[in-house]
This record gives structure tokens, sequence and C-alpha cells, in this order.
């Protein structure tokens, strides 16, 4: 990115304006320098910038002083934001000098949408004329203890609103009272910090270990199910993981068992709000499992799915009818999370859609496969 603008600059194809929007944005060179005495990460990340600006000053082949450079560096990893396809999968980052002007809430009322090359701020909730538009800078699905973490050391400014005041996550508290009253503050931050750990080191790993390394991670908080919420930090994480690895290793009922889950006991936790975007992408992920595991429930299962695929067939859910529910769910939120000609709705009607089950002679009920999946979802995996 900065050896882009460098090259744009050199050929004379970056307007005053535009070079006048990058500059006013925040670079924190001198907090960086200042956190770079303290060694450690802080002391990494200020070395990251320094070889990035040496790399871009080099095959850029500009005439501007490093110390510009680097400024500029600074500028991209404060100002940047990730870029996400159809299904919340990372695809690279931008930077929108306009986006940058946005202040960070941990109950933010707009949120980032990218519809292909084009970025679009949507609404979260009603703004009152002359409100302001707030994003969020961090993962708001964390506590505030984390939040606030991540918001000094990469943002240099301790967040001051009511969520961080009050304890909150995404307006639930965030030790609820069972976990509070069964652990010491000590035993959930170890918990937290392990499971951190595993997550980690699963990262790098080989599938049949990382697989091995997520379920660990999982059992941690499985021990405490009767009190750690499914839906508090770090658990919806690693199972996000544990399900995109056995979606990718084509393990479809291991995945869409996790994907239920979320569905029906973490996501109307963390995103209350019915038409989030998050959501309605996470939504659209669990409708395209199902409909692979339509394909597939029959078929000779693999050796990680055969248990799951046999256990869920003794549900007798109906997934013609499941789909169809979900599809609507997706269609009636599309206009409010991301517009109906953004590349959301383009993909999603590029798919398949679930014929009615009323074509082979079996009833509509939504509510009560949702019955059944509540059970499948509590009863296959914890």
């Amino acid at each position: 990115m900065v050896v882009q603008l460098l090259l744009r600059k050199k050929a004379g194809s970056l307007s005053d304006s535009e070079w006048g929007d990058f500059l006013r944005t925040v670079d924190h060179v001198d907090d960086l320098k200042k956190d770079s005495t303290k060694g450690g990460l802080a002391h990494d990340r200020w070395q990251d910038v320094h070889l990035m600006s040496q790399a871009a000053h080099r095959y850029s082949g500009t005439t501007e002083s490093l110390v510009l450079v680097q400024s500029m560096v600074a500028r991209c990893l404060v100002n940047s934001m990730t870029v996400t396809d159809a299904t919340g999968s990372t695809l690279g980052s931008c930077l929108s000098t306009s986006a940058a002007l946005l202040n960070h809430s941990c109950s933010p009322n707009c949120i980032f949408i990218f519809s292909g090359a084009s970025l679009s701020i949507r609404s979260l909730q009603s703004i009152p004329a002359g409100g302001e538009l707030t994003i969020s800078y961090t993962d708001i699905t964390t506590p505030s203890h984390r939040r606030q973490l991540d918001l000094s050391s990469m943002y240099y400014f301790n967040c001051a609103c009511e969520y961080c005041t009050k304890k909150l996550t995404c307006g639930l508290p965030d030790v609820p009272t069972a976990l509070r009253n069964g652990l010491s503050s000590a035993k959930i931050v170890d918990l937290e910090a392990e499971g951190e750990r595993l997550q980690a080191l699963a990262g790098d790993a080989t599938p049949a270990d990382k697989i091995q390394l997520l379920d660990q991670a999982m059992k941690l908080f499985v021990t405490y199910k009767d009190i750690y919420p499914v839906w508090r930090h770090p658990w919806p994480s690693i199972r996000d993981e544990m399900r995109l690895l056995q979606w990718n290793l084509d393990h479809w009922s291991i995945a869409t068992v996790h994907a239920l889950k979320a569905y029906l006991f973490i996501d109307p936790k963390l995103y209350p709000n019915p038409w989030h975007p998050i959501r309605i992408q996470r939504v659209f992920v669990l409708s395209k499992l199902i409909h692979e595991l339509q394909y597939q429930m029959f078929a000779s299962p693999d050796e990680n799915g055969d248990r799951v695929e046999g256990k869920l067939k003794e549900y007798n859910i109906n997934w013609l009818s499941v789909n169809k529910g979900l599809e609507e769910e997706i269609e009636a939120a599309i206009p409010k999370a991301f517009g109906t000609e953004s590349s959301f709705a383009e993909e999603y009607r590029r798919l398949p859609k679930s014929e009615s089950s009323e074509k082979y002679g079996l009833r509509m009920d939504w509510l009560g496969e949702r019955a059944k999946l509540e059970r499948a979802a509590r009863e296959i995996v914890d």
C-alpha cells in the first residue's frame, strides 16, 4: 500500500487533495517510538515499521525522506481496515481517509461493509439527524479489559464508554453472576489465557494437530459449561476456528453442528440486532453448510463425521424446511444489512435455493424444526 502511494506520488497521479487527506490521518509515530523502549511486542511494532519503511523506500525509488516513509507506514497500520468477502473471510486490507475519521465505540451504531472494491458504512440502528457515526476499532465481543488493552496498545487511548465503565460486552456483563460466583477472578483470567494460548498454537499447526489443539482448548470451557457462557470470549472464536477447519476438511456434519451452535446460542447474544451484517454472514455460512450436508448426509461418511452424521439422523430433521427458513431470514435482512445491490446480495442470488418441502410431502414447520436443531446443537457438541 505504501509503495503504491509512493509510486503514484512520484508519477504525479496522486492529487494534492488525496495526499493532504492521507497526511491528516494520525500516525502515532511518537507513541510507537516511546513504546519501543519498553521491549516486547511494543518494541517489535516499531521495528516492523522501521523495516517496512526501509523496504518501501528502496523498492519505490522515492526521493522522499525515510522519516516521511516511516510516517506513511505507521498511518497505514493505524488506519487500515480489513477487507472481507460475503462469508466474512479476510481478503486483505484497505485505507479510506474518510472512514478513518470515524471515532470508536464499544457499542457502535455503524459498521463497514465491503462490496467488491467499494466500502460502505451501514447503520446498525436509528441515528438522529446530526448524531455521531461510530464504529469499533477492536473486537467488541471480547471483555472490556481486553478491549481496553487493544485500544491502548494499538490506538493509544483509554475508552471511557458506558460499556467499558460498566464492564459490559455486547450489553452483557463481562463476568456473569454464575461465573463470578463459581470461579475466582484469577481462575477466569487463567482460563482465558490458556484458551488463547492453545488457539495461537493451533494457528501454525498441521490440520491433525490443529484439531487436537482446538479440541483441547474447547474442553477447558466445557469443564465449566454450567457457569461459563458459551458466548463468552474466547470460546466462540475457538469454535469458529474449529468450524472452519472441519469445513475445509470436508467434515460437513461436524462443521454444521458447530455453526448451528453459534446460530442458536451465541450470535443472538453477541449480535442482538437480527439483521446485523456479521450475524447474517454467519447465517449464510450455515445455509451453505446445510446445502452441502444434504448432499453428503447419505454418502459414505468420513472418519471424523461418522458419529456426528449418525446422531444428526436420529433427530429426523427436515433440512429442506430448515434451509428454507434460513434463506427467508437472509432475504429479509439483506436490504438493511448490505443493500440489495451489494456483492453479498449478488452472491446470495447466485446460489441454488431450497425447494419447498411441501413438494416432497413434508410439512413446512420452521418452529418445530428449530426445536430439533436446538436439541441437536446442545446434545451433539459442547
